[in-house]
């Protein structure tokens, strides 16, 4: 999981969460192959990062570059707290 990496956008605090997909394949291909998934955590500004909900991004293949998968974990995160994503709300934190 990369490290925690803090982001303030409209009074909550954003962390990206990329992890490296699960190995599942023994065909001698690298394990880096697998790619990342992405989840973000969302809190009130000051709750630090242990306080708020994580979300997970369904995503039907993961993402080969981890800036990619953690631009999208910010974006996602942006996009919840706008309520742009139907059954993810930050009303309850």
């Amino acid at each position: 999981m990369s490290t925690l990496q803090l982001g303030i956008y409209g009074g909550f605090e954003v962390y990206p969460l990329v992890f490296s997909r699960a190995f599942t394949r023994f065909d001698a291909h690298s394990r880096d192959a697998e790619g990342y998934d992405i989840a973000v955590r969302i809190c009130r500004a000051g709750a630090g990062p242990n306080g708020g909900r994580v979300f997970r991004l369904p995503l039907k293949d993961s993402v080969s570059d981890f800036g990619v998968a953690r631009r999208l974990a910010y974006q996602r995160g942006r996009d919840i707290i706008d309520g742009k994503v139907d059954g993810a709300s930050v009303a309850d934190l």
